[in-house]
């Protein structure tokens, strides 16, 4: 297969092109012109760098290929969301078209779990009714929306992948990435006492899932959407994997689980972060299972590999 990943510098991104890579396919790595490709040149994926926004470009490097991997992103939870959004609508509605105009047979989008409600505490599947509570919700299902209908429209196959929140090597900037400073400084936020669950996958799983998903053969008979998730725990067996994983036993910032909105204010964390620590997290992905994937990384292994690579990458010193 001939495989071209947009987004392929990002954290997930550059492990869809890795797990693409061990697969045995012909990789092509986009990248604007402004990104680190340091650790794609290493990786033995074709490299070329592009201005996203000139169509040209974008149907030239598109041109060739069996299977578009979108794995852009640029809205963060804690950033302004607009739902004109330039990478999540207007450079995935470009991606699509583009795709679609040069033959290629699948369109493969990185979604979010982000999507779903907190109305729910049971496990929650594909079929689940969202009803969108934040702005970065709202616009992940609008990016989803304009993948599907791009399908339907040109007749171009499509899948979406709803991957669980994420550990893994090559972090920036990701919730784990911010639990394991808290860690560091010994500021480790628990809510209550840590028990509300919360379902995670290891970062190569998700690369791995994405491979599958391009080529596949029945893929896209469940309406092309798929949730995936690793393995199930608590947040606070998450922080005791990380005391595991750096030899020190990190202490607790206790916040009570009943406060008001303006008692939550002394606290620097979001509406959305508040909702997620204390609602159950839990996704089914036994749709994705059934058709044969399976993930291989449990939390031990996840939060170890991810830990020795931010020691190594940040050298801190607490430890």
């Amino acid at each position: 297969m001939r495989a071209i990943v947009f987004g392929s510098t990002g954290f997930i991104g550059s492990h869809v092109v890795e797990q693409l890579l061990h697969a045995g396919h012909e990789v092509t790595a986009v990248a604007r012109h402004t990104s680190n490709i340091s650790w794609l040149k290493r990786s033995g994926a074709q490299v070329i760098q592009l201005h996203m926004e000139d169509r040209t470009e974008l149907a030239s490097v598109i041109q060739g290929h069996d299977v578009v991997y979108n794995c852009t992103a640029d809205a963060k939870l804690n950033s302004t969301i607009r739902l004109d959004a330039p990478v999540e609508i207007q450079l995935t509605k470009w991606l699509t078209e583009t795709a679609a105009a040069q033959g290629v047979a699948r369109f493969v989008q990185l979604s979010t779990i982000v999507v779903y409600d907190f109305r729910s505490i049971e496990p929650i599947d594909e079929r689940y009714d969202t009803q969108p509570m934040y702005p970065i919700q709202q616009l992940a299902l609008a990016r989803e929306e304009i993948v599907q209908e791009a399908g339907l429209r040109n007749g171009m196959k499509t899948v979406i992948l709803r991957p669980a929140s994420t550990i893994g090597v090559r972090d920036q900037s990701s919730f784990f990435a911010r639990k394991f400073v808290a860690h560091a400084r010994d500021q480790y936020p628990i809510v209550g006492g840590g028990s509300t669950k919360v379902s995670l996958v290891d970062t190569r799983d998700i690369g791995r899932a994405m491979e599958w998903l391009g080529t596949y053969g029945e893929v896209g008979q469940d309406n092309g959407v798929y949730v995936l998730k690793g393995f199930d725990t608590t947040w606070m067996q998450l922080k005791e994997a990380i005391d595991a994983a750096t030899g020190k036993r990190a202490s607790l910032l206790h916040i009570p689980a009943e406060l008001t909105e303006e008692q939550r204010k002394a606290y620097p964390m979001s509406p959305f972060a508040w909702d997620t620590l204390t609602t159950n997290r839990i996704w089914d992905d036994s749709q994705i299972r059934q058709q044969g994937f399976q993930t291989l990384y449990s939390m031990e292994e996840s939060v170890t590999d991810a830990v020795r690579d931010l020691m190594t990458r940040q050298q801190y010193r607490a430890y």
